[in-house]
């Protein structure tokens, strides 16, 4: 007899180790598409695999082996029997069990830390075990979410069985090695999960003879649209569960499963996502929930006496912010009008600390021409800030005093929260937006405007100086927020589209550049791998920038060519591996990438898979708050 049994199907592969009775090997491919994929990478930790705990002292003394069945019998006379049901589904069969230890798996994180969804909120538990970033408790079914692979739900016979996860890193890899000057939050000591493992072990509550495990392979998540049976968007359905990520210690959702979301840069880009949803999917409804606790602690936690809200004030748990990531404020903002989409409860219960927060925004108008100006100068990268470091989503520059960016985000988030109010009967609270709404449209396009590059610029300093590198976002944000003409908007995108086109960047496969033109060494950071031009935020290509960009194209006429683009990036999405994991090293995750395709991403950003909404927004013209009504 072989030492392995193997098998598998379009959906599902698995080997059953038949000296020691575990499973040795294990893949999934929710859309069994590629069989190759998860008969090739296993998602199990070699070495580890899948053991029954009965098992764990000793060997089977029996076992029969069939072509749906492995069963094997110890001399105590405990069993297990790994039955393929389906072609989704394995059932593991488990008579005479420890309860302490039903039944254990390592997952390998080849490509990035599972994210596990429950419909209960899981309970964190202490771990004696120094390399622990996160040990929690949860219910069962589980709903684990490998990127790149899909869903796989683990289910019980027994409603006594729960689960119990140990987060654990290496202890080989516990630090990034960025440079002697760069030691400033996390940057050096943050856990490199990368080089770790998930560390599952079922337990019951209460005696159990015997019970069964279900591990099924779940469809892809995806929210319907028009074209879904068109293989051109297999990209998108194999990758929209990506952009969310669960913090298991917060229960929120930031960048990736370690950085916590409350009071974050990227937060309104997860309430984008998640106004189109599958409403027959259990796990938009669980997704949905963790935002919404994501947004309330972002006001409740991070929300200074001021009314700004900021990651710092939740990390040093001050009564004031330093002002790092100044569109927190506006993003809490939209956060909270987008939860009311489909909870109006809770956005109304949040509703006074959103207002304190737009009053926090008016404030920015110091010379009262109707533009926010934050206390950054921006004359050039590293200069003292007014209060603290501030800093928005392109923090590789020295964006500051007039930034086009922070500037679209508050226009949204007034524009927003005054269609709330005036929604809930509250017109004349919102009188205030309106009016500073009005000042702004009067004002913006001439503030921004550079008829040097005739394109938007990207900040205007302190000292008065524009900053202008063809900033994609610049124009493209404008025309969804309805602040750049279609007209004008379709030249200036063609004049970027020529840009890239001279520069060499191609169909564009791997995103779009967040500039076209080199920014100067005085406006960008003083690190080679991340600061030379094409690489990560300077001129490299990212997903995240697409959604505004390919959404701008189709809403001026561009259809043919946003196609063109679209497609080309999904069927990157759809072919290659696009979630490196969290923190393998600076420069090499897949979030960015250079032109040729080569990494230069800053961690793993789950904001890389934004680009997806285009297709709603743009491509099928779905309404959404991200898009102007």
């Amino acid at each position: 007899m072989s030492k392995y049994a193997c098998y598998g199907s379009d959906f599902i592969s698995y080997t059953i180790d038949n000296e020691k009775g575990k499973i040795a090997f294990f893949g999934i491919e929710s859309s069994g598409r590629d069989r190759d994929k998860h008969a090739s990478y296993n998602l199990m930790l070699p070495a580890y695999g899948g053991m029954f705990g009965a098992f764990k002292k000793s060997k089977p003394v029996s076992s029969k082996i069939t072509d749906n069945n492995a069963f094997f019998k110890n001399e105590n006379g405990s069993s297990v029997n790994y039955k393929m049901v389906d072609e989704h589904t394995l059932n593991i069969e488990l008579d005479k069990v420890d309860i302490k230890d039903i039944f254990s798996t390592r997952f390998s994180i080849k490509t990035a830390p599972p994210t596990i969804w429950t419909k209960k909120q899981p309970k964190s538990l202490k771990s004696k075990n120094a390399l622990t970033i996160y040990k929690s408790r949860y219910d069962l079914p589980l709903y684990i979410h490998f990127p790149d692979f899909g869903r796989l739900e683990i289910s019980s016979s027994s409603p006594d069985v729960y689960c119990v996860e140990e987060l654990q890193m290496s202890g080989d890899f516990v630090g990034l090695d960025l440079g002697y000057e760069n030691h400033s939050y996390n940057h050096n000591r943050i856990h490199a999960l990368h080089y770790g493992s998930s560390y599952l072990t079922f337990k019951s509550k209460n005696p159990l003879e015997s019970v069964n495990l279900t591990f099924k392979v779940m469809d892809e998540c995806y929210p319907p649209f028009p074209y879904e049976k068109d293989e051109r968007y297999n990209g998108l359905k194999r990758n929209w569960l990506n952009a969310f990520a669960m913090n298991r210690e917060l229960f929120d959702m930031g960048d990736n499963i370690y950085f916590h979301g409350t009071g974050h840069l990227a937060i309104h880009m997860k309430s984008d996502l998640l106004q189109m949803v599958n409403e027959d999917d259990e796990q938009f409804k669980i997704i949905r929930r963790v935002y919404e606790r994501q947004v309330e602690r972002s006001f409740l936690e991070s929300q200074a006496e001021n009314g700004e809200v900021s990651v710092c004030c939740f990390r040093k748990q001050k009564k004031k912010t330093d002002g790092c990531a100044a569109d927190s404020t506006p993003g809490a903002i939209i956060g909270l009008t987008g939860i009311s989409n489909w909870n109006l409860p809770l956005a109304k219960k949040l509703l006074p600390n959103a207002i304190k927060a737009a009053d926090y925004i008016l404030t920015l108008d110091t010379d009262g021409d109707g533009i926010f100006e934050i206390p950054y100068p921006g004359d050039y990268i590293g200069q003292p800030a007014d209060n603290g470091y501030y800093c928005n989503w392109w923090d590789n520059f020295a964006f500051g005093h007039k930034d086009i960016y922070i500037n679209y985000l508050c226009h949204r988030a007034l524009r927003e929260i005054s269609q709330l109010l005036e929604k809930i009967g509250k017109g004349d609270q919102a009188k205030k937006y309106r009016e500073q709404l009005e000042r702004f449209d009067k004002s913006f396009f001439d503030t921004f405007y550079n008829p040097e590059t005739e394109l938007m610029a990207g900040w205007i300093s302190r000292n008065g100086k524009v900053h202008d590198y063809g900033f994609t976002f610049a124009v493209s944000m404008g025309i969804d927020e309805g602040l750049i003409p279609h007209d004008i908007g379709e030249k200036m995108i063609k004049k970027l589209l020529a840009h890239m086109e001279k520069e060499g960047y191609g169909d564009l496969r791997f995103g779009i550049p967040g500039n076209v033109m080199p920014v100067a060494q005085t406006d960008t950071i003083n690190w080679p791998c991340m600061s030379d031009w094409g690489r990560y935020e300077n001129g490299g290509l990212n997903g995240m920038n697409g959604f505004h960009f390919l959404t701008s194209m189709y809403k001026v006429g561009l259809e043919k060519e946003a196609d063109k683009i679209l497609f080309a990036i999904l069927n990157t999405y759809e072919k290659q591996m696009t979630h490196s994991g969290l923190m393998p090293g600076y420069c090499q995750s897949v979030d960015w990438r250079t032109k040729e395709g080569v990494s230069c991403g800053y961690n793993y950003l789950a904001d890389n898979y934004y680009f997806l909404l285009s297709v709603y927004a743009g491509k099928c013209k779905m309404p959404h708050p991200a898009v102007v009504r």
